[in-house]
């Protein structure tokens, strides 16, 4: 769960799915508020006035899975052309990877 987010006005912050913990402010000097948890995407974000995200232990495993899979993805390619490679095709080869989360994860489904 991270801290309480000041939500100045404007468009949803986050994703659709990210759970998340809201402050409505009701009246003009906020002397009334209403909580509110779940997903994003089913919360009014023109009267939200903070929010913190529930799930966030969530996305950061996540994102480190994806950063995990994106290195496991330059060490197996490093691998497979070890035996013929200088610095400069490894530089091309390095750029020449595909690293995008989408690419790595049907990749690592097989």
């Amino acid at each position: 769960m991270t801290d309480w987010i000041e939500h100045p006005g404007g468009p949803q912050p986050v994703a659709d799915d990210v759970s998340v913990e809201v402050l409505v402010a009701k009246g003009p000097h906020l002397d009334v508020a209403v909580l509110s948890d779940g997903p994003a995407a089913g919360e009014d974000w023109e009267n939200v006035s903070e929010y913190r995200i529930l799930n966030q232990h969530l996305i950061d495993a996540a994102l480190k899975r994806g950063i995990e899979l994106g290195l496991e993805a330059v060490s197996n390619t490093l691998r497979e052309h070890e035996n013929h490679w200088d610095v400069r095709e490894a530089i091309e080869l390095l750029c020449s990877v595909r690293l995008d989360p989408a690419t790595i994860a049907k990749e690592n489904a097989r």
